[in-house]
C-alpha cells in the first residue's frame, strides 16, 4: 500500500467500457432483427439461427450489464460469441464476398472492449482465421485475379488493427496518469485523502486488524514559509514525505492531509508497534537538515497515534482521535509522541 498503485485506474476503464458494451449491445440486438428477418425472407434458416442466438445473447446480457462485477469476462465472451458467428457466416457458402467487410471492425471492437493486449490477441486469432476462410472458399485465384483489391483490403484492416493499437495503449497511459493524479498530493508525491479513505476501506474489509493512525504536524512550520518563503517551505515538505516513506512497510500508506500535516495508515499495526515507529519517525525528523538554497533548516514534529481493533464506524472517528492526541502533544510541548 506504501504509494500504492492507485485503485480508481480499473475503475475508470470499466465505467468506459460498460458504456461502450451496452451501446454495442444494442446495435447486436438491432441489427440482428434486421438480418434475421434478410435471412428468412431468403431462406438461409442456419445464419437465421446464429442471429437468433446472438440477439438473445446480447438482450440478457442487457438486463445484467448494470450490475455484473465481472465486466471483462462478459465482454470476452460477447466478442468471442460475436465473432465466432461472424466465422461461421464467413464460412457459409451462401453468403456473398461482401460479408467479408466486417472484418474492419473486429480490431477496433476487441481494442476498445478489452484492451490492447487482450483485445489485440484476440483480434489478430480472428484476423488470422478470417483470412484462411477466404483462401479456403475462394482459394488463390481471386488473390490472383484481383491484387488491387485484396491489397486495400490487408493494408485498411492492418492500418485499423494499429490505430486501434495505439490509441488504446494511448487512452490506458492517459487513463492512468489522471487516476495518479486524482490519488496523489502534487507536491509530495504522497496519497491524497482520497487515495487514505479507498486504502482505509479495504484494509477493513480485508480484516488487516488492528489498525493504526498515524498524525504527524511540524512544529513551527509557519516559520519556515514566513522567513525562508514558500519555495524552501515546500522542499522541506518533500524532505519530510521522502523521510516518512524509508519508515514504512510496503503494506503501509502515506499521505499528506494539506499543509504540514501528515498521515500514516498502518494495517495490521497495534499500538505499541505504531508508537514506536512514531517515535523513530520523530527522532529521524528531529536529527534531519534540511537544505535548499542557502538555508539549511532543523524542524521537529508532534505526533499522535490511534488504534482500532474494530473501525467499523469509519477512518473519520480514528482521524478525530489521532488529531486529539496530536494536539495533546502540542500542550505536552511538541516533539513528542501521544497515543
Amino acid at each position: 500500500m506504501n504509494q500504492g498503485t492507485p485503485e480508481g485506474d480499473s475503475d475508470l476503464s470499466q465505467r468506459h467500457r460498460r458504456e461502450l458494451l451496452r451501446l454495442l449491445l444494442w446495435f447486436t440486438v438491432l441489427f440482428s432483427v434486421g438480418f434475421i428477418a434478410i435471412n428468412f425472407s431468403v431462406g438461409k434458416y442456419g445464419l437465421m439461427a446464429i442471429e437468433i442466438a446472438v440477439a438473445v445473447f446480447a438482450v440478457w446480457l442487457l438486463t445484467i450489464l448494470p450490475r455484473t462485477p465481472n465486466l471483462r469476462r462478459w465482454a470476452l465472451v460477447y466478442m468471442v460469441t460475436l465473432l465466432s458467428g461472424t466465422m461461421f457466416a464467413f464460412a457459409s457458402p451462401a453468403t456473398s464476398i461482401t460479408v467479408f467487410s466486417w472484418i474492419l471492425v473486429m480490431p477496433v471492437l476487441t481494442h476498445l472492449l478489452l484492451g490492447r493486449w487482450l483485445g489485440g490477441v484476440l483480434s489478430l486469432f480472428y484476423l488470422v482465421l478470417s483470412a484462411s476462410i477466404f483462401c479456403w472458399r475462394f482459394g488463390t485465384t481471386q488473390l490472383m485475379d484481383t491484387p488491387g483489391s485484396i491489397a486495400n483490403i490487408v493494408t485498411v484492416t492492418a492500418c485499423a488493427y494499429l490505430f486501434s493499437h495505439v490509441y488504446e495503449a494511448s487512452r490506458e497511459r492517459a487513463e492512468q496518469q489522471l487516476s495518479v493524479m486524482a490519488l496523489t498530493d502534487s507536491l509530495t508525491g504522497l496519497a491524497n485523502r482520497t487515495q487514505l479513505e479507498q486504502s482505509f476501506s479495504r484494509a477493513v474489509l480485508q480484516r488487516q486488524l488492528p489498525l493504526s493512525l498515524v498524525m504527524i504536524d511540524l512544529d513551527y512550520f509557519k516559520r519556515i514559509n514566513d522567513e525562508h518563503g514558500h519555495a524552501t517551505g515546500d522542499a522541506v515538505l518533500r524532505i519530510i514525505a521522502q523521510a516518512m516513506r524509508e519508515h514504512i512497510r510496503e503494506s503501509d500508506l502515506a499521505c499528506r492531509l494539506g499543509g504540514e500535516e501528515f498521515c500514516l495508515l498502518l494495517p495490521s499495526t497495534n499500538p505499541q508497534r505504531a508508537r514506536r515507529l512514531a517515535d523513530r519517525l520523530r527522532e529521524d525528523i528531529e536529527t534531519l537538515e534540511c537544505r535548499h538554497e542557502d538555508a539549511v533548516l532543523k524542524l521537529t514534529a508532534s505526533i499522535g497515534v490511534a488504534t482500532a481493533s474494530n473501525p467499523t464506524d469509519g477512518l473519520d472517528p480514528m482521524l478525530h482521535v489521532a488529531d486529539q492526541n496530536l494536539y495533546r502533544a502540542k500542550f505536552a510541548g511538541r516533539n513528542c509522541v501521544v497515543g
